[in-house]
């Protein structure tokens, strides 16, 4: 169905969200921080970019920035559970401003996640 690039610096959470859409037929690639998320998708295009706000190195944040400042235009999911320093609602936001398509607030479900993911692909979520 689509290419999608998920980019956490928690395998975990990759492996979940792996999971859930290759269960829906999609073709999923993994990065753990945003510069291997570029590197990937410099590689290869992407339909839709799952990427979490709150990384190491470069953040989600600066790469929403980079990938719109580039002119490149797959889908973009913006997800963050926050931290004390740094709140969910605040990395949010920011990753809209910078062109964001969606955004959720860890800890999500999986039909939330799944019915984002066919929205922004013009699919039923079932």
């Amino acid at each position: 169905m689509a290419r999608i690039l998920v980019i956490d610096d928690v395998p975990s959470v990759t492996a979940l969200l792996r999971l859930l859409l290759e269960g829906r037929g999609h073709a999923v690639a993994e990065a753990h921080d945003g510069a291997a998320g570029l590197k990937a998708m410099e590689a290869a295009p992407f339909d839709l970019v799952v990427v979490d706000m709150m990384m190491p190195g470069m953040d989600g944040i600066e790469l929403v920035k980079r990938l719109r400042d580039r002119g490149d235009h797959p889908a973009v999911i913006a997800m963050s559970g926050g931290s004390d320093e740094f709140p969910a609602a605040y990395a949010l936001k920011i990753s809209e401003m910078h062109g964001a398509d969606r955004l959720l607030y860890k800890p999500f479900g999986n039909d939330e996640f799944l019915d984002a993911v066919a929205e922004l692909l013009g699919h039923p979520s079932s």
